[in-house]
């Protein structure tokens, strides 16, 4: 009688053991680094766009390398947390553009970069309420809590330690009230090329946000 009780309160703990597994694997999210992305994440200042000639001492129509060092509302996930294959690409923007993703090798302190891989090329759309001969519509919404975050499937391989960069003249996914959380290269980085150290920096962050398969 006391072994059958045994078993059975065994079988009883297993199935407890089994349930918590199952909640935890339905729990967790996809693994994610960069900016942080919401509703509320606002281009701010960049809504028309920003360009790299417009900063100092980058020449008129440059197409530069874009190095994130700081992640957007994410301190501490600027870098690939482990080697792996990107699957998807998130961003926030008011206008339409176009980028190449790239990744970097970055020393910080002393703002240098170097272009590891190159990924594709991302063609981002415009917030269809973006109308700027309309003051009805607005970017986000009139209570600016509705931003559009835009998705677009990749394939690209990335190794651990790795920071976020595109190469673009103008672009919209920039969060640019504050901070110099991105360095710019001009000419732009290319893969297989030396540490450089940056032209300058901008008082932005990226959007964009990269996601693991």
């Amino acid at each position: 009688m006391f072994k059958s009780r045994l078993i059975a309160c065994s079988g009883a703990i297993g199935l407890v053991l089994l349930g918590a597994q199952s909640l935890h694997a339905t729990t967790t999210g996809p693994v994610r680094f960069g900016a942080a992305l919401t509703s509320s994440s606002d281009p701010s200042n960049a809504e028309s766009g920003q360009r790299c000639d417009a900063s100092n001492g980058i020449p008129k129509g440059s197409v530069c390398s874009w190095v994130s060092v700081q992640a957007y509302q994410n301190a501490g996930h600027e870098r690939a947390p482990k080697a792996g294959t990107i699957g998807r690409l998130r961003l926030v923007s008011c206008v339409a553009g176009s980028f190449r993703l790239e990744f970097a090798a970055v020393k910080p302190k002393a703002r240098q970069a170097k272009i590891v891989r190159d990924g594709p090329v991302i063609s981002y759309k415009a917030d269809p309420r973006q109308v700027d001969a309309d003051p009805n519509t607005v970017c986000g919404g009139d209570n600016a809590d509705d931003f559009k975050i835009q998705t677009f499937p990749v394939n690209v391989q990335v190794n651990k330690g790795y920071y976020i960069a595109i190469r673009t003249s103008k672009t919209g996914t920039l969060y640019c009230s504050g901070g110099s959380g991105v360095l710019l290269f001009s000419p732009s980085l290319r893969v297989g090329g030396s540490y450089r150290r940056a032209n300058t920096d901008t008082s932005c962050n990226l959007l964009v946000q990269l996601q693991y398969k």
